[in-house]
């Protein structure tokens, strides 16, 4: 039962891959062409290194995140919408295993269009793609369970279509945005109120973390918010299956 749901969950994006890959994929590309190599040569280098590739791992962060949230935040909205939750709730699987797929269906997606990023970084002429590997794979993978466990919980909250894009456009996008995905620290300095916010924030630790590993580049130090990630992300999941068990909205 387990790999049957998680199978549909894969199926989901699979299926019409032009909307849930094609898309997104897309949408940061068109980042790489105008702030990359439009604006890139004009803006300078940052960190010793050009601007697009100092950039690239905010974009596929951002991209990471973004999709592994949508998977199951959108999958969970319309099973409990149009009671598609019904046979999966009095199937043999235990909550752990219910979120679990869930979860795993939208750490493939985010993964999935992450790496296709990393790819077209490694063609891109003059930009560092990877420096780290070990890194790169980790904060990949803790990040997209993170994004993945997060959507779940919106998923499981919402209780119509506006709450998912509210949860996306005032909490999410905000916080990606304001994670370092187009600036250094250092450039932001003398702001001190935005200084202090933007090193609490902890997608900026993530960008931070892959663009240690993409370029070599680390503002903050990587311990702390690799710990702080991996915490986050198990407490995220562990409240999955406390909202499952409990049978949080599971019926609307």
């Amino acid at each position: 039962m387990f790999l049957t749901l998680l199978k549909r969950e894969v199926f989901r994006y699979v299926k019409n891959p032009s909307v849930t890959i094609g898309t997104p994929i897309l949408s940061q590309i068109l980042y790489i062409i105008v702030f990359g190599l439009v604006l890139g040569p004009r803006i300078g280098s940052v960190a010793n290194h050009s601007y697009i590739s100092f950039m690239l791992p905010g974009l596929v962060m951002m991209a990471l995140i973004t999709n592994s949230f949508m998977n199951p935040g959108w999958s969970l909205y319309m099973a409990r919408h149009f009671d598609w939750i019904d046979p999966i709730l009095s199937s043999p699987m235990s909550s752990t295993q219910i979120v679990s797929a869930y979860i795993l269906a939208g750490v493939l997606r985010g993964l999935l269009v992450a790496a296709v990023l990393i790819i077209v970084a490694l063609i891109l002429p003059t930009v560092v793609a990877v420096t780290h590997l070990p890194f790169v794979l980790i904060y990949l993978l803790v990040v997209a369970f993170l994004g993945s466990s997060l959507g779940t919980i919106v998923g499981l909250w919402a209780d119509k279509f506006d709450h998912i894009v509210l949860a996306q456009t005032f909490a999410l996008f905000p916080l990606v945005f304001l994670g370092g995905v187009f600036y250094s620290l250092e450039m932001i300095e003398d702001i001190y109120i935005l200084s202090t916010l933007v090193k609490f924030n902890p997608v900026t630790h993530m960008i931070n973390g892959l663009r240690y590993g993409m370029i070599g580049v680390a503002e903050l130090y990587i311990p702390f918010g690799l710990t702080g990630l991996v915490v986050l992300a198990s407490i995220l999941f562990l409240v999955c299956v406390w909202l499952f068990r409990r049978g949080y909205k599971l019926r609307i």
